[in-house]
């Protein structure tokens, strides 16, 4: 296993040093690709022609729905282009009425949509679904869709942690006609219910043996992201099902409709668009994106108003696009991009070059997306030299001259793609894991190449040293000597024991716990924040919040982690934010057991009072909203869970001993203490 602190991208202006004029096509629409597909299976074929879905995204979110899809018996032709650089259309050859009762397992990789909608899929279809993903995309939530599946009839239930992935559902009934679903988390939740609509119409008048009825569809709150719902609408007009909307607060499905098409062609991507519209606007050269639908309610385009806005020129010419950026316009706004915010991390590299305060708001969505996108961004402009804010719901940007830096991308393809628009300014911009953007657009480097910038793509073996060498230091010890030790070494033959991690809310006993088990095992004994604190310079990990913030924590974190990646023979103690990091998780999970130390928040308030020494005990409200988001996080990171209230550190350390299999020679010793 490659070391996940290398693997990297350098990015070079070269001749975006000057403005440019030049011509972008882009990939089709990865929100309209994972619908067309999903539509096309459940358009029905009575002569057995199939749908035929032009110019799709070929990305692995759309591999996802594919094999999902074929996983249930639904056949799919991919048809390349004469060079198979990309792919011309995707046929459905027959429909979800065909498939059979069994069991299934349909992997959904990291696409939220593709989980979401087949959700909805499996709960009128036959068979018994289970349906998950990969480990972060496990992390996305679905109790709001789950919920509201369940009050109509759907049978579901949760196979780890409620409200998350893995799920099963069974085959039933639906018999009602109003459904209920918040759409205040994602908008997903709501395009699930109204794109399976016209199946549960049919599958009741066929139960019923009359007339289906109509069904309606009641937001019990505001929805965030608008634009998706237009979006699914104009799809499923295009295949033939019209949905009213009042306000967007209720939707109504006549009766009577069914999925009727042959061909569908996919418009580009708006969201691809909106990284080259962002370099011309940073660049002041004049970029011209080609094939838009003029007309399209993707939420993305609105990113093109924001920029016109700001005092950049924008003209459309048929189907072509073109952004002549303004070098006076890169200006510190305050916008709300609840609408769009899958553009926010864009607008906000765009802000960092902007001297002056630019505010970022309706962002909320923003914390449950592939990574907490909010606290990631906010991390990586720190390491541009640029101060930035995460507010619950927004991202504050104090604009002036960044530089160059290594950026992490949390496994989050977009991420990539939004820092990478600085390297079209900054010289050695380096942006990790590149091919994360393969989830939405594998052509992106090359796009970039062919703009003209310099991409120099970095494979692990080709990284001469550690993500440490960036504060100039020397990894930390790995400790791999082993001490004398009461353990009985043949039962440490389990190379995941050789590395233990604990992971836990702050007042869980991590460090203590871990001290005592490393001294029984013999092994070296890291408590991460004390590492941190050395290596920033300052005295306390308070202190690097309140002088440097908490973003430059969380980079010294990261850092950190990663040198511990190959660790062996040793107990680590981590700080309770780590589970926000998906890298910093990576790394230490590598070759490692993880083991969360459980602990109420009651327990929590016992052994560290109200310490305002701690900078998240400021605010007590805040405090207890993190406490809860992060519980899950903690236990889907973890293999081991151990309960440490009413108990001592040698309790829990005996615990964990006899979970993982570990006997010590003299066991009572353990207890003892």
């Amino acid at each position: 296993m490659s070391n996940p602190c290398e693997d990297h991208v350098i990015l070079q202006p070269l001749s975006l040093s000057h403005p440019v004029t030049a011509a972008v096509t882009v990939p089709g629409s990865k929100s309209y690709t994972i619908r067309a597909l999903l539509l096309a299976a459940m358009t029905p074929k009575p002569d057995g022609a199939p749908v035929r879905v032009l110019n799709p995204l070929f990305s692995d979110d759309s591999q996802a729905i594919l094999a999902c899809l074929n996983q249930l018996g639904i056949q799919t032709t991919i048809h390349p282009d004469e060079n198979h650089e990309t792919t011309r259309w995707i046929e459905v050859h027959n429909s979800v009425t065909e498939i059979q009762p069994g069991d299934y397992e349909l992997n959904a990789d990291l696409s939220a949509a593709t989980l979401r909608f087949l959700i909805a899929l499996a709960a009128v279809i036959p068979g018994r679904q289970t349906l998950l993903g990969k480990p972060g995309l496990n992390k996305r939530p679905v109790r709001d869709l789950v919920d509201s599946l369940r009050a109509i009839g759907a049978d579901i239930e949760y196979l780890d942690l409620e409200g998350y992935p893995p799920v099963r559902v069974n085959a039933s009934r639906i018999e009602a006609h109003r459904f209920a679903v918040s759409g205040a988390t994602s908008s997903q939740y709501i395009s699930a219910l109204m794109m399976i609509a016209p199946l549960v119409q049919a599958g009741q008048a066929a139960q019923a043996n009359q007339t289906a009825q109509p069904i309606t569809i009641a937001l019990t709150d505001d929805p965030v992201s608008t634009p998706y719902l237009e979006m699914t609408m104009a799809i499923m007009r295009d295949f033939g099902v019209t949905v009213e909307h009042q306000q967007y607060r209720q939707f109504s499905i006549a009766a009577g409709q069914m999925y009727q098409t042959q061909t569908y062609a996919v418009e580009p991507d708006a969201s691809s668009m909106a990284y080259f519209l962002a370099i011309a606007a940073l660049t002041g050269s004049s970029i011209t994106i080609k094939h838009l639908n003029p007309n399209s309610v993707q939420a993305d385009m609105r990113f093109a108003q924001i920029l016109k806005d700001m005092g950049h020129r924008l003209e459309w010419r048929g189907d072509e696009l073109t952004l002549t950026g303004n070098p006076k316009a890169i200006r510190p706004i305050t916008v709300n991009m609840e609408d769009c915010p899958d553009q926010a991390q864009t607008l906000a590299v765009l802000a960092a070059f902007a001297p002056g305060v630019t505010r970022i708001e309706g962002l909320k969505s923003l914390r449950v997306k592939e990574t907490d996108r909010i606290a990631s961004t906010a991390q990586e402009l720190t390491r541009l030299g640029i101060r930035t804010e995460a507010e619950p719901d927004a991202l504050v940007i104090h604009g002036g001259h960044p530089h160059a830096a290594r950026i992490a991308t949390y496994g989050d393809h977009r991420m990539a793609m939004a820092f990478a628009v600085a390297g079209a300014r900054l010289s050695g911009l380096e942006i990790e894991d590149p091919p994360v953007v393969n989830k939405t657009y594998p052509e992106f480097w090359e796009a970039l190449r062919q703009l003209g910038m310099g991409v120099q793509l970095v494979q692990a073996s080709d990284s001469a040293s550690s993500a440490s060498s960036n504060e100039g230091e020397s990894p930390i010890s790995t400790g791999t000597e082993l001490k004398a030790t009461a353990a009985n070494s043949a039962n440490l033959a389990h190379p995941n024991h050789q590395k233990i991690v604990l992971i836990g809310f702050m007042g869980a006993g991590k460090s203590v716990v871990g001290q005592r088990l490393a001294d029984l095992l013999g092994f070296d004994f890291v408590d991460m924040d004390a590492h941190i604190v050395a290596r920033s310079g300052r005295g306390s990990v308070t202190e690097i919040f309140d002088r440097q913030g908490e973003p430059h924590f969380r980079a010294l974190e990261e850092l950190v982690a990663c040198e511990l990646a190959s660790a062996q023979q040793m107990v680590i103690a981590t700080g309770g934010g780590v589970v926000m990091s998906d890298r910093a998780m990576r790394a230490l999970a590598q070759s490692a057991t993880v083991i969360f130390l459980e602990t109420p928040l009651t327990t929590v308030y016992q052994r560290i009072g109200s310490d305002q020494n701690r900078p998240l005990m400021r605010n007590k409200a805040q405090f207890e909203a993190l406490f809860g988001m992060r519980q899950p996080l903690y236990a889907q990171a973890a293999q081991v869970t151990i309960e440490t209230a009413e108990r001592s550190s040698a309790q829990v350390a005996a615990e964990i001993l006899q979970a993982l299999g570990l006997a010590l020679e003299n066991h009572s010793t353990v207890c003892a203490v």
